[in-house]
């Protein structure tokens, strides 16, 4: 038999209640979710800098102003204060390894736990 079926106090020992303080959730600009999503959908969830900076630009993920022949380097800049260190250092969910002469971009475990909610 059920203790609430019998009309039996459920609980005890409640003196007063606490307020619970309120948190503000921070979450990252839709343009860093944008970039984050981008490197999660590849394969083993990395991507070269460069694949990255490419496809940024052509998302409007970020903006180049630059003349044609500086126009590699100003993305490269534009990509890396605008998603690679704020998804790096501020967020952690990402990390940028040296392979060879390609620097990789790789989702880190905080990143995929955010990207299954945030994403």
């Amino acid at each position: 038999s059920y203790a609430a079926f019998e009309g039996k106090q459920q609980s005890f020992g409640i003196k007063d209640t606490i307020p619970l303080p309120t948190y503000e959730i921070q979450i990252p600009k839709p343009k860093l979710l944008a970039a984050l999503k981008i490197i999660a959908q590849q394969q083993n969830q990395k991507i070269t800098k460069k694949e990255m900076a490419q496809i940024a630009e052509e998302q409007k993920i970020i903006t180049v102003n630059a003349e044609d022949e500086n126009h590699s380097q100003a993305r490269f800049a534009s990509l890396d204060k605008n998603i690679i260190v704020p998804l790096e250092k501020q967020w952690k969910f990402i990390e940028v390894e040296k392979i060879g002469r390609n620097r990789w971009i790789k989702i880190t475990q905080e990143g995929i736990d955010a990207s299954e909610f945030l994403i």
